[in-house]
Formats: C-alpha cells, sequence, structure tokens
C-alpha cells in the first residue's frame, strides 16, 4: 500500500504540474509545446484517479493536496473549457441582424461526400434553428460542392466555389477570393464580400495548417502571418479555419492580437472540435476583430468525420 500510495503520488503531481506548465507556457517554445496539449479533462481524472488510490495512504497532507489540485482543474474546465451564459437565444438573435457563419474540415471526405453533405444539413439545420448559414467554409472539401451533394445543405439561393483546399458556399454576394499560398502544408485565402442585408462589406481570411505534431506551432504561424501581411492592405474582420492549434495558446494571440475568439465572447457548450467521438481539444477557430461581436458560438458533432463544425451567429458593432 505504501508502494501504491508513492506512486500515486508521484504520478498525480507530475501530472498536476506539467498540465500547469503547459497552460502557463502554452506553445511559446517548440519542446514545450506538447504540454499544452495535455488536455484539461484528462488531467483531472489521472488527479482524481491518484487522489483516490490514496485513500488509505496516512500522508493527509498529499492526499488532501490532490484533492485540492483536481478542483482547481474542474475550475478551469468550468471556466476556460465550457461556456456556460454566454450566447444569445436563437429567437433573440433571430430578431437581429447578424451573419450566420459555420466552418467544417471535411478531411477530403471522397466516398463519403452524400453521407457527409446530409450530415451537414442536419447540423447547419440545428445550429442556426432551421436557417441555412450565410457563409460555410469548407476545409479539404473534396466532392461538397458537387451539384449532386451541395443542396443537401446550401440555400435555394447560395453560390458555391473554390480556392485551393477550400470550399465556400455563401448568400454574401463574393467581391473577390484569392488564394494568398500554398505550400503543401498551410494554405490561406482571402474573400471579400459585398454588403448586404443591412451588413457593409468585409473579408475573412481562411486558414488550414498542418496537423504534424512535431511542427513548431509558434514559428510556423508567425510564417504564415507573415505572408498574410505582405499581401493584404487592410486586417479582415474574420479569420477562420483549422489552426492544427489549441485554443488559448500564446502563438494565436500574437497571430491576431487584436481579435478575440467568438467561444470566449459567446460560446454554448464544450469548447472543442477534435476530435469528433472524443472532443478534447479545440483546434479549429474563428477569431473576430474589434468591430466584430459573437452572438452565439458552437461546436456540432455531425456524426461523420473526424472534425467537429463549428458555427457561429455574428454582428457588426454599433
Amino acid at each position: 500500500m505504501n508502494i501504491l500510495s508513492g506512486v500515486a503520488c508521484t504520478l498525480g503531481c507530475a501530472c498536476w504540474c506539467m498540465w500547469l506548465l503547459g497552460r502557463v507556457v502554452t506553445d511559446r517554445f517548440a519542446y514545450l509545446q506538447y504540454l499544452h496539449w495535455i488536455p484539461s479533462s484528462l488531467a483531472l481524472v489521472i488527479t482524481i484517479v491518484c487522489a483516490f488510490a490514496m485513500t488509505r495512504s496516512k500522508r493527509h497532507i498529499v492526499r488532501n493536496t490532490l484533492w485540492v489540485l483536481a478542483l482547481l482543474q474542474l475550475g478551469t474546465i468550468v471556466t476556460q473549457d465550457v461556456a456556460l451564459w454566454r450566447a444569445m437565444s436563437q429567437a433573440e438573435i433571430s430578431r437581429r441582424p447578424c451573419l450566420r457563419i459555420a466552418h467544417f474540415n471535411a478531411n477530403w471526405p471522397g466516398k463519403q461526400s452524400a453521407q457527409i453533405a446530409d450530415a451537414l444539413g442536419a447540423g447547419l439545420n440545428s445550429a442556426f434553428a432551421g436557417e441555412a448559414p450565410d457563409v460555410l467554409v469548407i476545409s479539404e472539401f473534396g466532392g461538397l460542392l458537387g451539384a449532386d451533394v451541395v443542396a443537401n445543405f446550401a440555400a435555394a439561393n447560395a453560390a458555391s466555389t473554390s480556392i485551393g483546399r477550400f470550399g465556400i458556399i455563401s448568400v454574401v454576394p463574393l467581391l473577390e477570393t484569392l488564394l494568398l499560398f500554398d505550400d503543401g502544408k498551410s494554405s490561406a485565402a482571402l474573400v471579400r464580400f459585398a454588403e448586404w442585408n443591412g451588413n457593409p462589406p468585409w473579408s475573412t481570411v481562411l486558414v488550414d495548417l498542418p496537423s504534424n505534431p512535431e511542427t513548431p506551432r509558434f514559428d510556423g504561424l508567425m510564417r504564415v502571418r507573415s505572408r498574410i501581411d505582405a499581401t493584404l492592405h487592410a486586417p479582415p474582420e474574420v479569420i477562420l479555419g483549422d489552426f492544427n492549434i489549441v485554443r488559448g495558446g500564446h502563438s494565436l494571440k500574437a497571430f491576431a492580437p487584436t481579435m478575440h475568439h467568438a467561444f470566449d465572447e459567446a460560446g454554448v457548450g464544450l469548447g472543442a472540435t477534435y476530435s469528433r467521438e472524443w472532443p478534447l481539444w479545440h483546434i479549429d477557430h474563428i477569431l473576430l476583430s474589434p468591430q466584430m461581436r459573437a452572438m452565439r458560438y458552437e461546436t456540432i458533432d455531425l456524426g461523420v468525420g473526424r472534425h467537429r463544425m463549428q458555427a457561429a451567429s455574428i454582428q457588426f458593432r454599433n
């Protein structure tokens, strides 16, 4: 029992320290970025198991300390990983002018296109209370823009187009689409939208970054930022896509220092998009400029694919 208690004590404290270091340092340094990927929920489970393993231990102080640490982890989950009372109701949103935006990484669906199209239709209907999105972006869209499947999830008056690995289905008229770069690993594209339905013209940058865990997140995202800045003359109102970077990371803040995450402002439920079956990491993001406000943001399990879809209702600030 003493050996078990010792192992539980060591494992519990070590796990908590690594989790805390990851939360503080995030992805500033490539050799420590892995610690930021430790999910709070997993760290909490390990801490609780270790605390229970010390139930009969005479090390009361250590055992009680583990329970205190577990409470701190639980508090982090409640305040940062789960959103409560932030978002407007769908009924309230329907009475206000807004833009309904959704993004989904389909991972080149191939033969699954028809199945994913049906799932997208049901998911979008749920996300926007029966309304079709004004703008839907599909990363790695595969066959999802085919006429035989796009009608399953797009509004009748929506137009579809593609830019590199991004598919766009939009009711809002497009002014310009531009592939900023695609080096086979990272990709970014610009889309400019016209004035529509009481909303002024606006633009978005679409991002798709590599999933290789050995890729330094901070350095990679800064290179993407420099390439975007070399092309754009004005910052976009929205940046969205699959960043493969966990929300809260230093690289995201350095990449878009004046922008805020739609989940942080108006999230609903669990803030995680990967994997779909076991949502532990929030790696797909919708970032908004100061002149934009999120009214509602949620991630939705479509029942197919590897990622969860993200859906947001946003509006311009007065």
